[in-house]
């Protein structure tokens, strides 16, 4: 991140399942998030951009195809946030249907299935039947995390950087009578929050980035390398003063 070069924002390679995602103190509560879309680009040197513009595939280019920004371009989108103050673990579950639900801006999750003590690296989000076009069920895969906590200094205080890279795969109707549409994506997200002189204030901002996936005709052109970037401002104000 700090290169701030989007074609640095390289897949992960599969390896050991990571652990689940620990949140610093100064991020511990219940938040609401406004997030504003500050825009997108087309990293690849290898792919033009004609040719990425085209696929219909990539994560971000339609509704759904990415759970936590599911409409990306939608230019401000507020939801609700919580932390626990004592593990420091997040409540994913209740974070993805709000998230979900505030982009779509109507109620369209179901259902939130997720055990982060048995496997904290899956997913599975149910959709309420025959509302939303591209998804019925959406499933994902977390393949790596990281997270790292930078100190303070004296020009400013800690800031928290943290990633995911997520496989997903989107069930929908198709035209096929009995026979789901299945859509496999592959993306990441950067996530950099900083703490704030005020402790009912976050600032920061969210870098999803876009792979082709391996069974792509174009995946030997770009293999590791994003072919999408899109960003977005977050601001959040805390629900509970300590």
């Amino acid at each position: 991140l700090s290169r701030r070069d989007a074609a640095a924002l390289k897949n992960s390679a599969f390896n050991i399942p990571p652990k689940e995602q620990k949140y610093p103190e100064f991020m511990r509560g219940q938040w609401e998030v406004e997030s504003n879309f500050r825009g997108f680009l087309f990293p690849s040197t290898t792919i033009p951009k004609s040719d990425v513009s085209k696929k219909t595939d990539v994560p971000g280019f339609q509704k759904c195809s990415i759970a936590q920004i599911c409409d990306v371009g939608r230019e401000s989108t507020k939801y609700f946030m919580k932390i626990d103050y004592n593990s420091g673990l997040e409540d994913r579950a209740f974070n993805f249907a709000q998230v979900i639900d505030s982009n779509l801006g109507y109620k369209g999750v179901e259902e939130v299935i997720y055990d982060g003590a048995s496997n904290p690296n899956r997913i599975s989000i149910s959709f309420v039947k025959n509302r939303t076009r591209n998804a019925e069920r959406i499933e994902l895969f977390c393949n790596a995390r990281e997270s790292e906590l930078v100190p303070p200094t004296d020009e400013r205080m800690s800031i928290f950087v943290c990633s995911e890279y997520v496989r997903q795969v989107t069930f929908s109707l198709s035209t096929e009578f009995g026979v789901a549409r299945q859509v496999v994506g592959n993306y990441a997200h950067f996530w950099t929050w900083r703490e704030q002189p005020d402790k009912g204030i976050l600032t920061g901002n969210l870098l999803t980035a876009a792979y082709l996936d391996p069974n792509d005709a174009l995946f030997f052109q770009e293999p590791a390398k994003p072919v999408a970037v899109y960003s977005h401002d977050l601001k959040a104000s805390r629900l509970i003063k300590q």
